[in-house]
């Protein structure tokens, strides 16, 4: 293998690695992750006719090559996803979070259905491309350097002939071809001389051959002392073939190459495409077969200036569509002339493609595998293909991008623009280049990790009913509380109508220690007392809202003010809000010399108290609430404080007097409200009658979330729907969720000149902490808001502010109109899982989204909803790299199908059996009796069973669950361990 590895050192020049060989030429390695956006006909084109404009130059003449290897290895996933486990159980370890099971589970769910890719890129200038003068001269140079070196040429790096006139030229090409890829929305960067080495080594010797913990010393670092003879040449940098062959080649039978854990076999293309056809199509072929394969194809410029009798060969393999005889040879030559002379570049093409088996199977598997993979070849494109190839080891060595330049296979001529068409740069790009919070895959299985990007986004999420919006969304919010980096578990805040959240604050709750298991909240909001939220409440001493908690309650009032199915606030109400809620808070404020602050009252509240006593807090004769909030603040019981304020500031009621002082009335005037009742008379009769209609909106906040990190809050029982008052209350209470749980979040920590001076220092360590800490929200159903201006007016502003708080906001919907286009526009990333394939729903999206041709059909076609191996989404994110457009697919095991589902049967049957086994015994044992991750199929089974019984039979699916889960609860405890379903069949014969 050594007389085939060209490089002799490898050296930086900027970021850039540099390959240099003994006879000058410079290579350089690309790592490509491949497209941003899905890659359809239109992709493919843009990016060929892109290419072969900027590439035609380059290719025109001899000089440079473009040499592109794409691996596929199925067998690689499971360590991979094995790897991101233990980072991710690590993760999880630092912020207290056992999720173990989950996670090995998700290795052992994803690992047949994925596998491991790479493309790599090796950019070579050779001299050719110089003039001999040129050459000379450069020959000359080098020559006078060496002089100086002490090493033999085998035994050191040395980096002089980088040193020449083809660095120039070389840096150029790959810049241009950087260039290209990012022209093209292909995600690619150039790797340094380090990273090059160990791309050799894993690529020849295998995977497991370049640990982690390996550095290989080039000629750009120091060199590693060395025992060597004389001494003098330990300052060398020691040569790269011992770093890259550390693996010794076996030959075997049938032309087979065993190095390391892998046996090869190679596969050569002898004539060229008739029709040149997406690499994309290729994979596809074998994607579902397991097959592992590596194709490498090798493009060189100056394919007309290789002699005649190799061009007329050359061209008649690659143009042997015409006809076999001699006049398509000179037909084929004469085209390709006439190409050259009208300026486009015609190039030599090579390519070669391998297969492999581990090192020790049996011999027929790997000869099956090189005739599956033949046939897939010869499929693609009509190429012809033959596994007779001069030297199996110099093929696999010449598909390592950067190892040599050269191939086995036949040389064929092209045009450029028929070889670019060959290139595998339209497979899906990862998600993220970050750590990743969670792994999706491809629908032909290539991994495409994703995390959460920036300190803030806007994504919405939007998919008819029974597409997997809701799994997708508790995916989400899983990933973002087990997101690496963090030392706590990340602020996340859910407001949900319906059940749909509990199952993820579940599986936290069960995942942290007991003591600790209060900060993942899931609650179900009422209209009664220890459910209630105030509005009006103002951060620790402060006798005045900030702007933020100001706005937030102008939008609330507004929503309340404004009569059911109305457009906007009505005029004369608008103008109303400001002083009045100005009012309020001078009403109960202890500064304003007009003031009627609330009185202490013993007994109002035992935890305030007894604090009072405790502290030994020193209060004055009929003090008023605020002095009790000061003085156990001064006392550091910061804790009583806050509840002792909630007494002191005003609630919604405060407003009917506030609204009737005089600084209100000089201000209204005579405005009336609907023609003839003044403003005044219409606020005070709205929100009397709203005080009985909405009670926890107007007492003293008793609701506390306590320390909870993870909250979700079901608004089912409070947000009714069915009628213009109904959508009314329903986007009230959405604004009062989010003020419940994300009141804290909005402080900014530069702008507390509003927080009076004692509470200042409190607030800006609370704040600053708070603003360094990941935030997100989550509105689930946000259509149910449709009718309410003022919660989106909320949430906009909300987005807005976002930016610089690090709040992450996420919206989900049925229908992409629900979001409107202020927040379509603001949003970063769009979620999108089908449309019911409706064409006037997919003209819809693609209004609103600005899918395009490939993307409209991936919607159209491919969204369909959860199946027995994912449920497939359409992404479309902005970030700084530029726009991205992949399908995934999510792929959750049976523990988190079951901790996650929402569809009405499977909860009901995991209710039963969290309240028979907890969760996480009744996770466990669903995951075992239904791997699937539903029992809908078994449960609709069992109903058509029963009901063919006849009359006598019970035929209810409530019966039907409860007999189901009390076969597994037994199952699970070691009861009489009968299936389930047979003990139901049994009782109801």
């Amino acid at each position: 293998a050594e007389s085939f590895l060209l490089p002799q050192a490898a050296v930086d020049v900027g970021d850039v690695g540099v390959l240099v060989c003994p006879d000058g030429s410079l290579a350089t390695v690309l790592s490509v992750a491949g497209a941003r956006s899905l890659t359809g006909a239109e992709e493919v084109e843009r990016f060929v006719e892109t290419a072969a404009r900027r590439l035609t130059t380059s290719f025109a003449g001899p000089g440079h090559a473009l040499h592109v290897a794409f691996e596929r290895a199925p067998e690689d996933a499971g360590d991979l996803l094995a790897a991101e486990a233990e980072r991710s159980g690590r993760a999880c370890a630092r912020i207290g979070l056992d999720l173990r099971d989950l996670l090995e589970e998700r290795v052992r769910r994803l690992a047949p259905l994925a596998a491991a890719e790479t493309v790599a890129v090796a950019c070579w200038t050779r001299p050719s491309a110089l003039t001999p003068d040129r050459r000379r001269l450069d020959g000359r140079a080098v020559a006078a350097r060496l002089r100086h070196w002490e090493p033999p040429p085998d035994g050191s790096q040395c980096p002089f002939r980088a040193e020449t006139s083809l660095g120039p030229l070389h840096a150029a090409f790959v810049a241009e071809i950087l260039a290209l890829l990012a022209e093209t929305d292909i995600a690619a960067s150039a790797c340094g001389a380090a990273g090059t080495v160990r791309r050799l080594r894993a690529a020849f010797c295998g995977p497991d051959s370049a640990g982690p913990e390996w550095r290989p010393a080039t000629a750009a670092g120091e060199a590693p002392a060395r025992d060597t003879d004389p001494p003098s040449l330990g300052a060398y940098p020691p040569p790269l073939a011992p770093q890259i062959l550390v693996r010794e080649p076996v030959r075997g039978p049938a032309g087979a190459v065993t190095v390391g854990a892998r046996t090869w076999r190679a596969l050569d293309m002898e004539l060229g495409p008739r029709q040149g056809r997406p690499f994309g199509e290729l994979v596809a072929r074998l994607a579902g077969t397991g097959q592992p394969f590596r194709a490498s194809i090798l493009i060189e410029g100056g394919g007309l200036r290789a002699g005649p009798a190799r061009t007329a060969q050359a061209a008649a393999a690659f143009l042997a569509f015409s006809s076999p005889d001699s006049a398509a040879v000179r037909d084929a030559s004469r085209e390709l002339a006439a190409l050259a002379d009208a300026g486009q570049a015609v190039v030599r093409l090579r390519i070669g493609f391998l297969t492999w088996t581990p090192a020790g199977a049996a011999p027929e598997v790997l000869a099956h595998r090189i005739s599956r993979l033949q046939q897939a070849v010869e499929g693609w494109g009509e190429i012809t293909a033959t596994p007779v190839v001069g030297d199996t080891l110099e093929a696999l060595c010449a598909s390592v991008p950067g190892f040599c330049c050269g191939s086995t296979a036949v040389p064929n001529l092209a045009p450029l623009p028929e070889a670019l068409r060959l290139l595998p740069f339209g497979r899906p790009a990862p998600l993220t280049r970050s750590p990743p919070a969670h792994m999706f895959r491809s629908p032909d299985g290539r991994l495409l990790p994703y995390a959460f990007d920036g300190d803030y986004g806007c994504d919405l999420i939007h998919g008819v009913p029974g597409r997997g919006k809701s799994v997708l969304m508790n995916t989400l919010g899983l990933a973002f509380a087990t997101q690496p980096g963090q030392r706590r578990l990340p602020l996340n805040a859910v407001v949900d109508i319906g059940p749909s959240s509990h199952g993820l604050i579940s599986l936290l709750r069960e995942a942290l220690p007991p003591e600790r298991r209060r900060e993942a909240v899931w609650v179900r909001w009422r209209m009664e007392e220890a459910h209630a939220v105030n509005p009006m409440d103002t951060p620790l001493g402060c006798r005045t809202p900030t702007p933020t908690e100001r706005g937030f309650l102008r939008s609330l009032l507004g929503l309340m003010v404004t009569p059911a199915g109305a457009e906007g606030i009505p005029d004369g109400m608008r103008e109303l809000l400001g002083p009045t809620i100005s009012a309020a808070y001078a009403l109960r404020s202890d500064a304003s010399a007009t003031g009627e602050p609330h009185r202490y009252t013993a007994g109002r509240d035992p935890a305030v108290d007894a604090a009072v006593a405790r502290h030994g807090a020193r209060l004055p004769d009929r003090a008023v609430w605020w002095e009790v909030v000061d003085a156990l603040f001064e006392a550091g019981a910061s804790a009583a404080a806050i509840r002792a304020q909630r007494y002191a500031v005003p609630v919604l009621v405060d407003l009917l007097s506030a609204v009737r002082t005089p600084t209100v009335q000089g201000l209204v005037g005579e405005a009336v409200h609907a023609g003839s009742e003044s403003v005044t008379s219409a606020f005070t009769r709205i929100m009397a009658d709203l005080s009985a209609a909405w009670p926890t909106m107007f007492r003293p906040t008793r609701f506390d979330l306590g320390n909870a990190r993870v909250a979700a809050i079901d608004l089912s029982a409070v947000a009714p729907a069915g009628s213009p008052e109904a959508d009314r209350q329903t986007a009230a209470f959405y604004l009062l969720a989010r003020h419940a749980m994300t009141r804290d979040w909005w402080t900014d920590p530069d702008a507390l000149d509003a927080v009076p001076e004692r509470y200042r220092p409190w607030h800006r360590d609370r704040a600053r902490r708070m603003a360094e800490a990941p935030k997100r929200i989550c509105y689930d159903e946000f259509h149910r808001t449709g009718a309410a201006p003022a919660v989106r007016a909320q949430i906009e502003r909300d987005v807005r502010e976002g930016r610089k708080l690090r709040v992450r906001i996420a919206l989900s919907s049925q229908r992409p109109r629900d979001f409107g286009p202020v927040l379509t526009e603001l949003a970063s990333t769009f979620w999108i899982l089908g449309a019911g394939g409706r064409t006037s729903e997919i003209e819809e999206l693609d209004a609103v989204f600005g899918l395009g041709p490939t993307l409209r059909d991936a919607a159209r076609f491919d969204l369909t909803g959860p199946t027995a191996t994912g449920s497939p989404a359409l992404v479309i994110a902005s970030g700084a790299d530029g726009r991205t457009g992949q399908l995934v697919v999510n792929s959750p095991g049976a523990h988190e199908l079951w901790a996650l589902t929402t569809a009405p049967v499977d909860v009901a049957l995991r209710d039963r059996l969290y309240r028979r086994l907890g969760p996480a015994a009744a996770r466990a044992a669903l995951a075992a009796a239904f791997p699937e991750g539903t029992a809908r199929a078994r449960v609709a089974r069992e109903l058509a069973d029963l009901e063919a019984r006849g009359a006598h039979a019970a035929a209810s699916e409530e019966e039907v669950l409860d007999r189901l889960a009390a076969g597994l609860a037994a199952a699970a405890t070691g009861g009489e361990g009968r299936m389930p379903w047979t003990a139901a069949k049994t009782s109801a014969a």
